[in-house]
């Protein structure tokens, strides 16, 4: 059982379920995966995870090198050459040789990967239309802006602050 002293403490720092940070992000994180595990196999899109959707919108319109690729994901060049070995598995992307630089190789989508980007365009504008009607357009842009400020913050910092490491 909880000493009187001790229970004091918790619910001092125990937050309003409206104010907790954490259990916000948890539930957006399980709305939303609940949300892909229901829309994306019905797209055609069961095999794919958030790394391979990472890595096409990475791979942008005209083609990438893998390392540039790997730079941008901000992921090793292993990492990113395992996903691309799967990727090329589901035939959505195709390697080239890079005429204006023979050491090494363009990485490019397929017409497949496209159709499959436009796929997750297209879903993305779902789940942007679901939010305006749950919070109206001027909350739903607001929304997006901190998050994008949000993460650009983390990313600047390489996530250190989140680890309390200086």
């Amino acid at each position: 059982m909880i000493s009187p002293s001790v229970k004091k403490k918790l619910v001092k720092l125990n937050p309003s379920k409206k104010e907790s940070f954490g259990r916000q992000i948890y539930y957006l994180y399980r709305y939303f995966s609940v949300w892909g595990d229901i829309r994306w196999p019905k797209l055609g899109l069961q095999t794919l995870g958030p790394s391979h959707v990472h890595l096409l919108f990475t791979i942008g319109f005209d083609g990438v090198s893998n390392s540039e690729m790997a730079r941008r994901a901000k992921v090793s060049k292993q990492a990113m050459s395992k996903l691309v070995k799967e990727m090329l598995y589901h035939e959505l992307i195709v390697i080239q040789p890079n005429i204006q630089d023979s050491r090494c190789n363009i990485i490019s989508l397929t017409d497949k990967g496209a159709g499959v980007l436009m796929k997750i365009w297209e879903s993305n504008m779902f789940l942007r239309a679901e939010f305006e009607k749950r919070l109206g357009k001027v909350k739903s842009k607001r929304l997006l802006a901190l998050m994008a400020e949000l993460v650009e913050s983390l990313e600047s910092t390489g996530n250190k602050s989140l680890s309390g490491d200086k």
